[in-house]
């Protein structure tokens, strides 16, 4: 896998974890973009190509799973990884790829449960990009 050639957009509202992040997968050798909620994500989707979304689902303007349903019908061959560290509104388990929240029930490629490891995060977006 050419990781220079991997472009991946992570979306987070907290900016310290969001500089971590595009910190941490860059100096992997990662392309990495980013964007502080929902609404910024979904234009940078319309403007360019990726090949991983990983984003937070608690955020302002539109959250992650909102997201997630808009980016599935309009890009449906993206990897998503979503990252939460849940809450009593949230169904899902660390490492699967089904999450209900509100009632409603979404598909993505891996759940990442906060606080994570960088290695667990490293491995998972492997994991995911050669699935």
């Amino acid at each position: 896998m050419d990781k220079a050639a991997i472009k991946i957009l992570v979306v987070e509202d907290e900016e310290l974890l969001r500089d971590i992040l595009a910190l941490v997968l860059s100096d992997e050798g990662y392309q990495v973009e980013i964007a502080t909620n929902g609404e910024e994500a979904w234009e940078k989707l319309n403007d360019d190509s990726y090949d991983l979304l990983a984003t937070d689902l608690f955020m302002p303007k539109m959250n992650g799973f909102e997201l997630v349903l808009k980016v599935q019908r309009a890009f449906p061959g993206l990897k998503i990884i979503m990252i939460s560290g849940g809450g009593k509104e949230v169904e899902a388990i660390d490492g699967n790829n089904v999450i209900t929240y509100q009632e409603q029930t979404a598909e993505v490629d891996v759940f990442l449960k906060k606080p994570y490891s960088i290695e667990l995060l490293l491995s998972r977006v492997e994991q995911v990009l050669t699935s």
